[in-house]
């Protein structure tokens, strides 16, 4: 279990105050206080928050009897399969309670499988989220827009990145090769020769892969649909406009 001496030490990792801390753990400022002062007997829910908010900026906390280590990743690269999770995951990365400030957003579509595998390559919507020095990239992810479902789950992401990073939005216009056949490094250096893009409206992301106008019709009818909560946010925008 998390340390106090950890909990101030991946702080300093990360740049958080203990309010910051508090907030991404769903927990109160005293509260953190206490536990970093080692004033209690803080429950293990407690501290499972806390090291789960610190795992999702990155930090990796390890320890024995004898050592107590806390390793920064400056390249996150989660792999989740399951799209709702891998959604979910992503929302909480560009949430406001997250310590993980976004600098950039880029989004990308990449191919699924070896190139000549199908003669209609599958496609998959990843992102990279920049922070300070870190980077988190969601790549090994199985967003898409084929059914309802998907595109409701894309575009839950897209609404969240227009409504609280408007001006750090970026797209590759390229469609990669599957990137997921690369190491982590590797992975990321192919992203970043590629030209990034700044993103307007998600119509210019939405075009390379699909039609924007189409799918905002097919889910018109669908009432709390996020891509039709997505389409009014971004109508009401001028370019460099900012949500707060």
């Amino acid at each position: 279990m998390i340390k106090a001496g950890q909990i101030r030490a991946a702080r300093s990792l990360v740049g958080a105050k203990q309010s910051d801390l508090a907030k991404a753990s769903g927990i109160s400022l005293a509260t953190m206080n206490n536990i970093e002062r080692g004033i209690g007997d803080p429950r293990a829910s407690t501290l499972g928050a806390i090291e789960s908010a610190l795992n999702d900026s990155g930090i990796i906390i390890t320890g024995d009897s004898f050592t107590e280590t806390v390793t920064l990743n400056v390249l996150y690269r989660p792999k989740i399969y399951e799209t709702l999770l891998a959604s979910q995951k992503i929302l909480k990365t560009l949430g406001p309670n997250s310590l993980s400030v976004a600098d950039q957003i880029v989004f990308f579509v990449r191919r699924c499988g070896e190139v000549g595998y199908s003669d209609v390559p599958e496609l998959k919507i990843c992102l990279l989220v920049r922070s300070k020095d870190r980077n988190l990239l969601f790549d090994k992810i199985n967003l898409s827009v084929e059914n309802v479902a998907r595109a409701a789950e894309i575009a839950g992401v897209m609404l969240a990145a227009f409504a609280l990073h408007r001006n750090h939005l970026s797209y590759v216009k390229n469609i990669l090769e599957d990137t997921t056949t690369l190491d982590d490094v590797d992975a990321l250096s192919r992203l970043r020769a590629e030209k990034w893009i700044v993103m307007q409206h998600p119509k210019d992301f939405i075009d390379l892969f699909s039609n924007w106008d189409d799918l905002v019709l097919r889910y018109v009818s669908h009432p709390g649909h996020p891509l039709v909560d997505l389409n009014e946010l971004v109508s009401k925008l001028e370019p460099g406009d900012s949500i707060s």
